[in-house]
């Protein structure tokens, strides 16, 4: 294994000896990642020792379950890189949705502020889309808040501050917000545990699990929020695939107006949507 043609090859085939069905692709990122950590060029090129031991570090990892985005570095998430580890959740394509909502939903002034915000994803994507707009971002995990300040650094987005915290704690009493979201545990205490072995054993349960019936954020978010609200501020939260009605009666109860549920490209329930008037 002398060159990056022959790695390939032998990192798709140590991957599908693994069982793992996307080995073709999950190999050439590997290999596109190598180049990018080495500064290599695109050519064919004779690999040193050091590129030779990352490669087979990675294979190791992998073959121990560990997420392919750990062992990669990195996730593409709504036209931005994020860099992601151990300690953060992997960010999923199916929040790109709350992104989309979230900027049809901007009324255009305010500031924006995301809860449980991990990685920052969806906070840096908001920046980004958005950039004459300052937006929040606040998570109770130290973990969590290494990898979005990591992000901030590595997109160089000026319109975005990470605060530590549980919920909307860290914040004055006198900041108001246009447009809250969040992607908040919501993940029941039974489902959990029947979570594939790859998120259970690597990814933060703190960010996955959320109570007896997966809606106890959920809950804390919809009575929390109210007070740092601008009037007809939007609130935008992501929901399990079956908890649309139990989430409308929780928004409806709190006094949110115009409660709705918008589905996924599968059709299942994803994000709540409400208005709050006062």
């Amino acid at each position: 294994m002398r060159t990056f043609t022959e790695a390939q090859a032998y990192a798709q085939q140590s991957l599908s000896r693994l069982g793992r069905p996307n080995a073709v692709n999950e190999a050439r990122w590997l290999i596109q990642q190598l180049r990018r950590d080495f500064a290599l060029p695109a050519a064919e090129h004779t690999l040193t020792s050091p590129v030779l031991n990352r490669l087979q570090n990675w294979l190791q990892r992998l073959q121990a379950d560990e997420p392919f985005q750990y062992v990669l570095g990195n996730v593409d998430f709504f036209a931005l890189t994020l860099l992601v580890g151990p300690g953060v959740l992997i960010p999923r394509p199916e929040t790109e949705l709350l992104v989309e909502e979230a900027i049809t939903a901007y009324p255009g002034t305010g500031a924006i502020c995301d809860l449980c915000t991990g990685s920052g994803a969806v906070a840096l994507a908001l920046a980004h889309a958005l950039p004459h707009t300052q937006v929040v971002g606040i998570d109770i995990s130290e973990q969590a808040l290494y990898w979005a300040e990591r992000n901030l650094s590595f997109l160089q987005l000026a319109n975005v501050t990470f605060f530590q915290g549980d919920l909307l704690r860290p914040l004055t009493p006198d900041m108001r917000f246009s447009l809250l979201t969040a992607n908040p545990p919501y993940v029941a205490q039974q489902e959990y545990l029947q979570l594939p072995p790859v998120i259970r054993k690597h990814e933060p349960r703190l960010a996955l699990e959320a109570g007896h019936d997966g809606l106890d954020i959920i809950r804390r978010i919809v009575q929390e929020s109210r007070p740092y609200l601008l009037p007809d501020a939007t609130l935008l939260l992501e929901i399990g695939s079956e908890q649309g009605p139990a989430v409308l009666q929780i928004l409806s109860a709190a006094g949110y107006d115009d409660c709705r549920i918008i589905k996924d490209y599968a059709q299942l329930d994803r994000i709540a949507k409400a208005r709050c008037k006062v």
